[in-house]
């Protein structure tokens, strides 16, 4: 796995580590330049103190980079500072310092760290749960205090703008695209803002065999943000009685494209995910999830929850709330209102924790989310006032009868401890208990038969009930195909019988599958399990999972190999052989949209899909060839279609006919809200010269929206108001 750099010749003031973490020593103290998730745990890998002063990158312009805004890279979040708060001020006794570049970013980061770390800031966002603010105080409660910890107790946010940056006699400033650090007037060291590692986690759950029951649960991780050797809790469910059932996800943890690739899965394998809360380890995964998966998000949460993340996200990535609402798609799970999804019952209850946390009930599972389950203690609370007596029987209730339960046993003052009395609790209520959230995989003493029923969720590892269900191994090829976005095109019954046509073909890992400007086989491929790593050149680029295909462009025209793919641990391909590959390629269209995909691959922007993704979007492209004065749209008339200028000029006219502006760069996209969001053109576009254009039907443009979300965000990032040139789509490019 990834260690410290250890370069001859680096500063000995500057500590690189992999996802562009940096360490700089100063006279004031280890200074941490960025915060992508799980940053502690690299950290403490490394045997470097967790620094107390923390510097934020500059937020990414806006459309400047697919699946990026405000603090997010690439569905990753630099701004990852809740778990270096909680050590330093928990565990090192001291109040860690905030840097930012901006004001703006100042205050954002207080609106996210608020809401991730106390809960809702308004209590009137609670409405009838105003109980529940009581509840997460009891649970918050810090004797040191005589009251819960706020963000203003455990950390101090400050931004170079404002003159955050001196630090005694040290200081920081933004340079350029550098951040430069100074004793007095000697620089000291110059750390760049630029973040191009691809970024990966410290640990991945090892691969396992699954052999799907009737009830199967299959852990990415087991335990808590702490562990530099764990994976913070995060687990799959399989709830049908079919080995086509998709999964559902309880919570989101760090970088889980890849740990879902590692594990041999796509996110397209996902039927919801499932938020019990937002604090950072169950949280920081999902921006990736909803941004650069595969497959549009559909999340389960409650409505108190659901505000919370609206308001986390749009702090996160500097959007609107509305246009944070439609990246993914929400479905309400409120406590005393079950919900019936695709024969699936999903129920709920707020836990008691130090925010707002859900358990939650589903088809015979019951996750306890970060629970502090103590019912000894419960009854202290009802004396006290803070719980009721019918609260308290909801609490000690609400698993009895599962067939699995899932428990945090964290420990401390806000998760449940581990003990006897507890697993006599809680084994009484379920026939298997599972210990999450915990690193410390001993059980107190206990009686035998009671051991035999309960077992610790390690990474990686599964968990089954029921009979094992008839699996077909040409099935679970034929779901690889599906979940590439090119060949899903294709009828479920071609899919099967280009299923039955492939090879299986295993790579070791650290092999490389070709090289770049080796000439093409004339195959292609498709991921079926592992983790593919793309370098062009010596860069590194992006790393690709399940369902991923690479390949097809020297499959198609005979070119030369554009980049190097190589294994980064045991990969299983499926290789489809020219005589394979030319039959769907033609049922598709493929080789007709090469030279689409070519050009849609020369803007910076969509430059940064794999070439795959740019053939699949150049299949809904359909050019279209105008004379001059020939108009596309008129003002007030409803939108069908959004538009991309391939050459030629466009001019936009009010409904009065004045000309308002005029379209002449290439990759500009336009027209397309209209047709996104069933509204009106508020504009007439014409062509002032012979002009072609690639026309994308509103169904494409939904297709778009479903498989692609990155690039719904970086449309609507680009402007406000629909068809105007000069302030709104219409002006702004692909680019």
């Amino acid at each position: 796995m990834p260690t410290a750099n250890t370069q001859p010749g680096a500063s000995e003031r500057i500590r690189r580590l992999p996802n562009s973490i940096t360490v700089v020593t100063t006279s004031a103290g280890d200074v941490l330049v960025n915060c992508p998730p799980e940053t502690l745990k690299y950290l403490l890998a490394n045997h470097i103190n967790p620094p107390g002063t923390i510097l934020i990158p500059p937020d990414v312009p806006p459309g400047s980079e697919l699946g990026s805004g405000g603090f997010v890279r690439r569905g990753i979040n630099y701004a990852s500072v809740e778990f270096l708060i909680y050590s330093n001020y928990f565990v090192s006794g001291r109040k860690v310092r905030l840097i930012t570049v901006t004001e703006a970013q100042a205050r954002r980061l207080r609106r996210l760290l608020e809401e991730t770390i106390n809960g809702p800031f308004d209590p009137t966002m609670f409405g009838d749960y105003d109980w529940l603010q009581a509840e997460c105080a009891a649970v918050a409660y810090y004797p040191p205090l005589g009251r819960a910890p706020r963000l203003d107790d455990m950390a101090e946010i400050v931004s170079l703008e404002a003159g955050g940056g001196a630090l005694g006699t040290a200081s920081i400033s933004l340079e350029g695209d550098a951040f430069v650090f100074r004793e007095g007037t000697v620089e000291l060291a110059r750390v760049s803002t630029r973040i191009t590692d691809v970024a990966l986690p410290l640990t991945l759950a090892p691969p396992r065999p699954l052999q799907r029951q009737e009830l199967t649960l299959q852990f990415i991780g087991g335990s808590d943000g702490f562990d530099p050797d764990g994976i913070t809790t995060c687990f799959l469910a399989y709830l049908g009685s079919t080995v086509e059932t998709q999964a559902t996800l309880f919570d989101a943890a760090a970088y889980v494209y890849v740990r879902l690739s590692h594990l041999g899965l796509s996110t397209s394998h996902i039927a919801e995910v499932v938020l019990s809360h937002l604090h950072e380890d169950h949280l920081a995964g999902l921006p990736e999830l909803i941004l650069m998966g595969s497959h549009r998000v559909r999340l389960l949460t409650s409505d108190l929850i659901y505000q919370g993340l609206l308001r986390v996200l749009s702090a996160m990535l500097d959007l609107p709330v509305a246009d944070v609402a439609a990246l993914f798609d929400y479905v309400p799970l409120n406590p005393g209102t079950p919900l019936e999804l695709e024969g699936r019952r999903f129920e709920a209850i707020y836990a008691v924790h130090s925010v707002p946390t859900l358990a939650v009930r589903v088809n015979g599972v019951c996750y306890s989310g970060d629970m502090r389950y103590d019912e000894e203690w419960f009854d202290e609370l009802v004396t006290r006032g803070v719980l009721s007596e019918q609260r308290r029987q909801e609490l000690v209730r609400f698993a009895e009868g599962a067939s699995v339960l899932v428990q945090d046993v964290g420990g401390g003052t806000t998760h449940s401890t581990l003990s006897s009395r507890l697993l006599q609790a809680l084994t009484a209520k379920s026939q298997r208990l599972v210990l999450a959230h915990t690193r410390t995989h001993a059980l107190p003493e206990t009686s035998a038969e009671m051991a035999e029923r309960i077992e610790f969720a390690a990474s990686g590892s599964v968990v089954g009930l029921g009979a094992p269900l008839p699996d077909d191994g040409h099935i679970e090829l034929a779901e690889t195909i599906a979940a590439c976005p090119l060949f899903a095109r294709l009828s479920s019954s071609e899919r099967l019988g280009l299923a039955r046509q492939v090879e299986v073909v295993s790579v070791p890992d650290g092999e490389t599958i070709f090289h770049e400007g080796d000439p093409s086989d004339g195959c292609a491929y498709i991921v079926h399990s592992g983790i593919v790593a793309i370098r062009i050149g010596e860069a590194p680029v992006r790393v690709l999972g399940r369902g991923s295909s690479i390949g097809e462009r020297g499959a198609l025209l005979g070119s030369a190999r554009t980049s190097t793919p190589m294994a980064q641990g045991q990969v299983t391909l499926l290789r489809l052989r020219p005589e394979v590959f030319w039959p769907a390629a033609e049922r598709l269209g493929l080789a007709t949209a090469c030279a689409r995909a070519d050009w849609l691959a020369q803007t910076p922007v969509l430059g940064d899909l794999p070439w795959a993704s740019l053939l699949d979007l150049a299949l809904d492209f359909e050019p279209r060839s105008l004379n001059a004065g020939e108009c596309l749209f008129a003002s007030g008339e409803p939108g069908y279609e959004g538009y991309v200028l391939v050459e030629g000029a466009i001019q936009f006219s009010d409904a009065d006919g004045l000309v308002v502006n005029e379209l002449r760069q290439p990759g500009r996209l336009f027209g397309y809200q209209a047709a996104l969001y069933g509204s009106s053109h508020s504009l007439s576009a014409c062509a002032a010269a012979p002009t072609v254009v690639w026309a994308l039907p509103a169904p494409a443009l939904e297709r778009l929206n479903l498989l692609y979300p990155q690039l719904l965000m970086h449309l609507r990032a680009l402007g406000a108001a629909p068809d105007t040139p000069g302030a709104g789509e219409a002006s702004r490019s692909l680019q």
